[in-house]
């Protein structure tokens, strides 16, 4: 029988983790999946098809080991999406999953600190920005159980209030979006208000929560008018 070292996720010492009935390939350069962001991928989904747009084209911010891109791909037919991170450690682990679980051609992966590296080719021209980010507070994080510290601490920590990764996509993200397009963001369990009025502020309509497992309010999308 293997035995497992109780400070380190049993998912590192497998090498492997479930998601949408996927096996995804993580290690300790990439967070381990959760519940929370099945919750994330299913809204931004259900929010695509029922505009029924062909082929919707979607910008995640933040892919860590591609969970993201490969879930949309999987529940929204002739889905595109362009992935970021900033770890180059992150692209890596997501371009092995997605060889190994994505469709063809419909996810690219790009090397960006959140928005940097997109030009202006790509202004207005997603149906949805979408991102897991870091939203841990300094807090929070001093108080977590050492299974968790052994994820990469920059996918976690977000500053004092771990607010500033989630500042950057209320502020940012519209630039992004076509009219009529939406932005969903994960948010730790305190960030609800916080980030609804953070994409009020910068001009989205109709925004709205989205309660987890626990009843957190963890998902929050917000419209771009059009």
């Amino acid at each position: 029988m293997k035995e497992y070292d109780e400070n380190i996720p049993v998912q590192y010492q497998e090498g492997k983790a479930p998601f949408m009935g996927m096996d995804i390939m993580v290690d300790p350069r990439v967070l381990i999946p959760r519940p929370e962001t099945e919750l994330l991928v299913r809204t931004a989904a259900r929010f695509l098809l029922e505009r029924g747009d062909e082929a919707p084209y979607v910008l995640e911010i933040g892919t860590g080991s591609g969970i993201i891109p490969l879930g949309m791909t999987r529940l929204v037919p002739g889905c595109r999406v362009l992935a970021t991170d900033i770890s180059e450690d992150a692209l890596e682990v997501s371009r092995k999953n997605i060889e190994m679980s994505g469709p063809p051609g419909a996810i690219e992966l790009l090397a960006s600190d959140m928005f940097s590296s997109l030009g202006g080719g790509f202004k207005e021209r997603f149906d949805c920005v979408i991102s897991n980010p870091p939203y841990v507070s300094d807090r929070d994080y001093r108080s977590l159980d050492a299974w968790v510290k052994a994820e990469p601490p920059a996918a976690l920590r977000a500053g004092p209030e771990g607010m500033d990764h989630l500042e950057v996509i209320a502020s940012e993200s519209a630039d992004f979006i076509k009219p009529g397009g939406f932005v969903a963001a994960e948010v730790g369990y305190d960030q609800a208000e916080k980030m609804k009025s953070l994409l009020v502020d910068n001009g989205f309509k109709e925004v709205g929560t989205h309660r987890d497992l626990n009843g957190y309010e963890r998902v929050i999308t917000g419209w771009k008018n059009g």
